[in-house]
C-alpha cells in the first residue's frame, strides 16, 4: 500500500483507493509492569544489531529499553513480542476514546501493565511531534509501515536509532513487520515463533472451510459519494493476502489489471467497465460507513455486476474489523479470523 501519510484509517485509505525491548529482567510492580518494560520475555540475540531500510541503514547498539513506534501497526508487533512501548500513535475511526484499538488495549491490560503515552494529534495529520518524542527519551523508534519521509527520518535517527519501511511508505506484510520489530528487539526467535503459531492458525480456518478453496474473490473499496470508480486491490495488499492465506485466490482480470496499473497495490476502474471483470466469484470490500456500503451495492450498473447480481457480496463497515483486515498484525489476525471467516463462510453459500 503506497499511502500518504494518515489523517485516519478512513481518510488514508480514501485518499489512495514487541517494541520496547524491556529490561533484560522483567521488572514487576504489585503485579504490573512500567511501559518501556518486558512482562514476559528478555531479548535472545547479541547486540549491536543493522538494519537496512528504504531510507538508510540502522544500527542498535544494545537492547532498547524505551522504544517509540510511528505509523501503524508496529505496537502491535511489540506488544504481541512481550513487551510495552513507552509511545504509540493516537488512532482516529476505530479507536476507544484514548485513542487506542481494541485488542492492543486488551493485551497491555492482559499483561497487567499500564498503557503506553499516545503520540498526539498531529500524528494524525501526518505531522511527525518531534518534541514530544524527544521528552520520551527513546532508544529506538519503529516506523516499518509509516509514510515517514527522508526528512523526518533524519531529525528522528538525531533523537534515536530509527527503523523506517523496507522499499515503499505504507507498503509491509504482517511476516515482514513482525521479523523487523523481532530482530529490532533481539528477540528473532520469539519472532519466529510468533509467524509460525499465525500461519498455522490460517491453516486451522482453511482447513476448517474448504468451500474457500478457489474461489475467486475481488477484494475493493465502497464508493464514496459522487464517486462512479470502483477500486480493487492487488495480491500484494495485505487484505489480499489475508483472504489468500484462507484459500481464496484473485481472479485473472485483477491480475491483469495489477499489471497494467502503475498505482502500487491497488487502482480504480470506472463501473461502467466491470463487465470486463466478469471471472469474480465474490465480492468483498470495506467502506466508513452503512451509507457508502449501500451506495456501493445499491449503485444501478453494480447491481447487474455478477457477484452482486448473484447476492455473493459483502462490504465491511465494522471500524475495528476494516481495521485489522487491513492492517494484519499477528495481534490482531486470531481476532479478525474469528470475526471475518464466518461471514465469508455465509457469503460463499449464498
Amino acid at each position: 500500500m503506497c499511502l500518504k501519510k494518515p489523517v485516519s484509517l478512513v481518510a488514508v485509505l480514501l485518499a489512495t483507493a514487541a517494541l520496547l525491548s524491556g529490561c533484560t529482567g522483567a521488572q514487576e510492580r504489585q503485579g504490573s509492569v512500567e511501559p518501556g518494560h518486558d512482562a514476559h520475555s528478555v531479548a535472545t540475540d547479541t547486540f549491536p544489531v543493522t538494519i537496512t531500510h528504504a531510507l538508510g541503514e540502522t544500527t542498535i547498539e544494545s537492547e532498547p529499553q524505551r522504544v517509540v513506534t510511528l505509523g501503524w501497526a508496529a505496537e502491535d508487533a511489540v506488544v504481541a513480542l512481550g513487551v510495552v512501548p513507552v509511545a504509540v500513535p493516537s488512532y482516529g475511526w476505530g479507536a476507544d476514546e484514548d485513542g487506542y484499538l481494541p485488542w492492543f488495549r486488551d493485551a497491555v491490560e492482559d499483561m497487567g501493565a499500564p498503557l503506553p503515552e499516545t503520540l498526539d494529534a498531529e500524528e494524525r495529520s501526518g505531522e511527525v511531534n518531534f518534541e514530544q518524542i524527544l521528552g520520551l527519551a527513546p532508544d529506538v523508534i519503529l516506523a516499518p509501515f509509516s509514510g515517514i519521509s527522508s526528512e523526518d527520518y533524519q531529525r528522528l535517527a538525531q533523537i534515536a536509532p530509527t527503523v523506517a519501511y523496507a522499499e515503499q511508505p505504507w507498503a509491509s506484510n504482517w511476516q515482514d513487520l513482525t521479523h523487523t520489530v523481532g530482530v529490532a528487539l533481539g528477540r528473532t526467535e520469539q519472532a519466529e515463533k510468533l509467524l509460525a503459531s499465525t500461519e498455522k492458525l490460517f491453516a486451522k480456518h482453511a482447513a476448517e472451510h474448504p468451500e474457500f478453496d478457489g474461489v475467486r474473490l475481488a477484494y475493493g473499496m465502497g464508493l464514496t459519494d459522487g464517486s462512479t470508480d470502483l477500486t480493487f486491490y492487488f495480491p500484494a495488499d495485505p487484505r489480499v493476502e489475508f483472504v489468500e492465506a484462507l484459500g481464496f485466490r484473485t481472479p485473472q482480470s485483477i491480475l491483469d489489471f495489477a499489471e497494467r496499473s502503475t498505482l502500487g497495490s491497488s487502482d480504480s476502474v470506472s463501473v461502467e467497465l466491470l463487465n470486463e471483470y466478469d471471472d469474480v466469484d465474490v465480492f468483498l470490500a470495506w467502506a466508513g460507513n452503512e451509507e457508502d456500503a449501500q451506495r456501493t451495492v445499491g449503485n444501478p450498473v453494480v447491481r447487474l455486476w455478477g457477484p452482486v447480481a448473484d447476492g455473493k457480496d459483502l462490504v465491511l463497515t465494522e471500524p475495528s474489523l476494516v481495521w485489522a483486515t487491513s492492517s494484519p498484525t499477528a495481534l490482531n489476525i486470531p481476532w479478525a479470523l474469528d470475526t471475518l471467516v464466518p461471514e465469508l463462510a455465509e457469503l460463499v453459500a449464498r
